[in-house]
Formats: C-alpha cells, sequence, structure tokens
C-alpha cells in the first residue's frame, strides 16, 4: 500500500487510493462487528417484512426503523441481547450509513439529530437494567497457578505439531490485529534454554515458505510424511469457530476447571493485563505493553479482586492498631470504620 501511494515525486492520488487509506484505518474485527450486525439487522427486517434496504429510505424512516430494531430484536434463541450489544449494534449500523449511503454524514448516536433514537433507546436500556435483563456476563481469566499448570502440561509440548500451534496460541494470540504499531521489546531466551523466541522461530520455520496464505494460524498437516519432511503446517487456515475456542480448548485439555467460569480467548488478553496488575507494574508501561490507548480500557480488565480488597483492608487494619494516638481503639472501632467505608461507597 504505501509503494502505491507514495511514489517519489509530487503525485495526484487516485479516489481508489484515497478510499483504500479510509479503509484501512479500521480494525478487521470493527469490520466483522458490522457485518455481523447489519446481517442480524436484515434479518428483522425480513422477519418483520420491511423488504427494502434500510439505507434507501430517508432520515426520519431511518431513525424509527433504527429504534424498531434496538427494541424489538432478539437472538436466535429468543433471548434479549446484552445491553453492551445493542450499544455495539448502534455503532454498527451508524457506521454501515456513512459507509454505504451517499451523502450520510450523521452520526446515529447524535441525539441533537436523532431525538427519538436517542430518547427510546435511552429508555429502553435503563429499563433493561431495572429488570435485570441483559447483563453482560464478563469474561474471567486464569490464575497465576492455572497459567504455571497449562505451560507445564503435554498439550502444549513444542516439539509435536499440534503442542506447537497450542503454545504459540496459548502465548502471544491476544494480540489484536489492526494493532500493527504495538512495538513491545521482547525479553531473550536465558543463556542454553529454548524459550519463547526459539518456539516462535520454531513455529515460523516449520509454515510453507512458498505458501500463499497470508493467515498466521494454519492447519496441522495429517500427512506423516510431511510432518517427518518438517513441512508441520498445511497452507490453509484454521476455520474460524476453530480459532474463536482454541484458548478454552487448551484450558479443558489441560484440566482447568472452567465451570461457571466464561473462558473466552480473550481471557487470555485478560490474564495478562492482570497479571501487569498483580505485579505492580505502573499503569503507562502496562498500557504500553497491552496497546491501550485510554486508561479506562485498561481499567476494564485491571480490577483488582477479592485477594487484593482483603490485602488493602488488612493493611488498613493494621495501620489503625498500631497508632499510638488511638490507644482505646479495638475490634469493634474498626469495624464500624469499615461499615462507614461500605457506606460512603
Amino acid at each position: 500500500m504505501a509503494q502505491d501511494i507514495s511514489p517519489k515525486g509530487n503525485h495526484l492520488p487516485s479516489l481508489e487510493q484515497l478510499s483504500a487509506l479510509a479503509k484501512g484505518r479500521v480494525s478487521q474485527n470493527t469490520v466483522m462487528n458490522t457485518e455481523k450486525w447489519v446481517k442480524i439487522m436484515n434479518k428483522w427486517r425480513a422477519d418483520v417484512n420491511y423488504n427494502y434496504l434500510l439505507e434507501s429510505q430517508d432520515k426520519d424512516t431511518i431513525e424509527l426503523q433504527v429504534t424498531q430494531f434496538l427494541c424489538g430484536v432478539t437472538s436466535k434463541n429468543g433471548e434479549y441481547y446484552s445491553r453492551t450489544s445493542l450499544k455495539n449494534a448502534l455503532s454498527a449500523i451508524s457506521r454501515y450509513l456513512q459507509d454505504i449511503k451517499p451523502g450520510w454524514r450523521y452520526s446515529l448516536h447524535n441525539k441533537v439529530d436523532f431525538p427519538d433514537l436517542y430518547a427510546h433507546f435511552d429508555g429502553l436500556l435503563k429499563d433493561m437494567k431495572k429488570k435485570g435483563i441483559g447483563e453482560t456476563k464478563s469474561m474471567d481469566g486464569l490464575s497465576t497457578d492455572e497459567i504455571r499448570h497449562i505451560i507445564q502440561h503435554e498439550t502444549l509440548n513444542p516439539n509435536v505439531p499440534f503442542g506447537l500451534l497450542n503454545e504459540f496460541s496459548f502465548g502471544f494470540g491476544g494480540v489484536d490485529g489492526n494493532q500493527f504499531d504495538l512495538n513491545i521489546p521482547f525479553p531473550p531466551d536465558p543463556p542454553g534454554i529454548a524459550g519463547p523466541n526459539h518456539d516462535i522461530r520454531k513455529f515460523l520455520s516449520l509454515r510453507s515458505q512458498k505458501g500463499k496464505c497470508p493467515y498466521l494460524y494454519l492447519s496441522v498437516s495429517q500427512s506423516a510424511n510431511a510432518i517427518a519432511q518438517r513441512k508441520w503446517y498445511r497452507d490453509k487456515q484454521i476455520a474460524d469457530r476453530t480459532i474463536r475456542s482454541m484458548f478454552k480448548t487448551i484450558c479443558v485439555e489441560c484440566n482447568i476447571d472452567i465451570k461457571g467460569r466464561n473462558i473466552c480467548n480473550h481471557s487470555r488478553r485478560k490474564t495478562s493485563i492482570f497479571e501487569l496488575f498483580d505485579l505492580g507494574i505502573p499503569e503507562n508501561t502496562g498500557m504500553a505493553i497491552t496497546g491501550h490507548h485510554s486508561v479506562g480500557g485498561y481499567h476494564a480488565y485491571a480490577k483488582p479482586n477479592n485477594s487484593h480488597k482483603r490485602e488493602a483492608l488488612s493493611g488498613i487494619v493494621n495501620r489503625l492498631n498500631g497508632l499510638p494516638l488511638l490507644p482505646s481503639l479495638n475490634t469493634t472501632s474498626v469495624n464500624i470504620f469499615f461499615l462507614l467505608l461500605k457506606n460512603t461507597t
């Protein structure tokens, strides 16, 4: 792309080149999310006999029909979408209209341009919250002991094709595809030890060097002869469904108890960020490693658990009990302190 749009000397970029630049700034995850919600919306439109494209309508009709969609759509099994999902849906439809409808310069989030949409959608979200509907089930991470157990498990054996693939996925699959500008100085392997750097190079070297498949995760070869010739991976991408469940599959194969826990590929990211938080890594350093651009986004992962809370409160108790100016401080007064603390939050 850089060679096409940046030749030597002054030039006039074509409209196609400018369009490609605009599209290139949007992450693949955002594109996929938009496509998913447009598909869901069109299915809903067909079900309610709106047998024409949303983008063919005027502004007022679009406002009405988007409102109806958000308030009337349910999942395939008839359940409500979470409030977070509905917010994502609104953002996706807004992006879709901006991309597809000529002359459309509106954002569906603008409550001045779309007051009825804002009023109804805001009312829907508040009503759902009041009734306990559409609660988002947060993902769960792994403990340090669980990570250590998985790393030492045969499932991540780098000397066999599936093991090496699992090891690479478990350790490095959490970097988002749009983080092409994320630069992390990865530490070297210890002297005389085949560590992560060695296994990364090994994983990449056992891919087809003349292959045309651009994807990172390739399917394992089923040919014993090919594996013997160190051609472990075919020039074919692993199915998306398999990729989306790899982290959870690894946990199950390593006998990690995930019953009642929401374990998914994103759990890897939460686990790594929480480890940074647990180690006391400064916030700005953690964000530089994870690629977060906002403190709020980073904090969404680095939430203190009960152990952190107990440790902090124990420190307060010890400090209060050791204050020389409060000789009358006893267990009762400490309990009163915590009661006051609880009532102020």
